[in-house]
């Protein structure tokens, strides 16, 4: 009885620690701003019935240090160097999605010109610390 006790006890921890990560469907769509950002890494894994996919990005490419996020289990699946719409919570910095489509309407030439900036000092992707990454 003990042993099933502490089974419960495990089980019930783990179960509601997975469920307070939240979604972008917990939050109010007009509480986000699209902003142009850059896939930087994909880790991958697949298994018999199960895909798990997690993509660092990089966005505010404009800025001398980019900011680096993260989405963990996202339904899509890109290609590190791939330009990508981040959907940035207005009102908390730090909450960001994938977006949808691959470009901002009107900051298509930032992802040129950021590269552009990366190639010029030699570097992968100007501001961000690849050993952070890693």
């Amino acid at each position: 009885m003990r042993k099933f006790l502490i089974i419960s006890i495990i089980l019930l921890y783990y179960g509601c620690k997975e469920q307070s990560i939240k979604s972008y469907e917990d939050y109010n769509e007009q509480d986000f701003v699209e902003v142009q950002g850059l896939i930087i890494k994909v880790e991958k894994e697949f298994a018999y019935q199960n895909r798990k996919v997690d993509v660092t990005y990089i966005y505010n490419l404009e800025k001398d240090k980019p900011t680096v996020g993260h989405e963990k289990n996202t339904p899509f699946i890109p290609m590190a160097g791939q330009p990508k719409v981040i959907l940035v919570h207005k009102y908390e910095e730090n909450v960001t999605f994938l977006g949808g489509n691959t470009y901002v309407e009107d900051e298509n030439d930032l992802i040129k010109k950021y590269l552009e900036k990366s190639a010029r000092f030699g570097v992968e992707y100007y501001g961000v610390d690849q050993k952070e990454l890693d």
